[in-house]
């Protein structure tokens, strides 16, 4: 048992997100939330921060450390006292808050505003940084060259001083396992959490619909749409589009689904692509930031876009791959436990 309390900031509460609270909590950490939905309205954005001060007064001085998922605006405040209490921060860098794409006008750093004078100012103040990829850290060559989108910590701050440590996410192969001894091989599922067009694009959602119209005998599927993103996609026939569902139906929809689509041109390592492949998904995926590493041979990789007539020719092909391959590479290399363990080495220097 740990006898630590933690402050824990957040903007939204993802699925990677509530995943470190569920760690936090089953170590016995105290644990103290911070969560400051990112509104952009003048008056939510003030509420926001004068929150962020108030239970940052209450709950720093009683904690041991600050964790803080993103720099964002949420971890400023946070940070700052965090100083004038003389308590461990540490910030969790999980893609968009290392990254300036600006023809989609995504990333902290596509402009230098607020926002990344910001962001800088956490990265240059905290005392530890942890990216879930080294991609978030030094950048994404293959993606600057395909679509000059600038990418890394150390490419943005190349003076930064504050100690960077890779601590990927962690997966419970236990829940996340295949409920199917057998699947239809012509199927293809990809998920995310889709609000908006600029989302969808990000993700390569409009290749995967690509895909779809020139693979009439395959099955394709999309989950995590919003009710209005359903509305207003255009689509052919063999796609079906899902809504967001829970855990439980994820793992549902993975054990149908021979294949898993993981387009995204921007990411850090994304957590669908590792629930797929635990649950037995040959994976096909973009040569981009962390999704190459997480795929290795146990599925296809290509390289930007041009290169989706090789995922066509290997989904026509004979397919000699199984999903078994897959399952067993993320739980070697991406078990819950070794996270776990970064986070007990954190509470055991925050006690020294």
């Amino acid at each position: 048992m740990y006898e630590v309390k933690a402050t824990f900031v957040y903007s939204v509460l993802t699925s990677f997100v509530r995943k470190d609270i569920e760690i936090l909590n089953n170590m016995n950490v105290s644990l103290y939330q911070i969560r400051s939905h990112p509104y952009k309205d003048f008056f939510n954005f003030f509420k926001n921060r004068f929150k962020e001060f108030l239970k940052s007064i209450w709950f720093i001085p009683k904690s041991q450390l600050v964790i803080c998922w993103f720099s964002d605006y949420h971890g400023l405040i946070p940070l700052l006292l965090s100083r004038i209490f003389k308590k461990k921060f540490v910030v969790i860098v999980g893609g968009y808050d290392a990254v300036s794409y600006k023809e989609l006008k995504h990333g902290v750093f596509q402009k230098r505003n607020l926002r990344s004078k910001v962001a800088s100012l956490i990265y240059n103040y905290a005392t530890e940084i942890w990216v879930v990829h080294k991609s978030l850290e030094y950048g994404c060559k293959n993606s600057k060259n395909l679509l000059n989108i600038d990418s890394g910590i150390k490419t943005f701050l190349k003076n930064l001083n504050t100690e960077i440590k890779e601590v990927a996410t962690g997966y419970d192969f236990s829940f996340w396992k295949s409920k199917k001894n057998r699947r239809n091989k012509n199927t293809i599922l990809t998920v995310a959490n889709i609000d908006n067009f600029r989302t969808f694009k990000i993700k390569g959602l409009p290749q995967f619909i690509e895909l779809a119209r020139s693979l009439h005998n395959f099955k394709f599927t999309i989950v995590g749409l919003s009710k209005k993103m359903i509305l207003e996609i255009e689509k052919p026939k063999n796609i079906t589009l899902i809504g967001k569902v829970n855990s439980n139906k994820l793992v549902e929809l993975y054990s149908e689904n021979f294949f898993y689509y993981q387009g995204s041109i921007i990411e850090g390592l994304p957590n669908v692509l590792c629930e797929a492949m635990l649950c037995e998904c040959v994976p096909i995926g973009n040569n981009v930031f962390g999704i190459s590493d997480v795929i290795g041979n146990t599925g296809i990789i290509f390289n930007g876009f041009d290169e989706l007539y090789k995922v066509k020719k290997f989904l026509k092909s004979k397919i000699v791959l199984t999903g078994k391959k897959a399952r067993e590479r993320i739980k070697i290399n991406y078990p819950l436990s070794k996270r776990v363990d970064k986070f007990k080495s954190l509470f055991d220097d925050a006690k020294v």
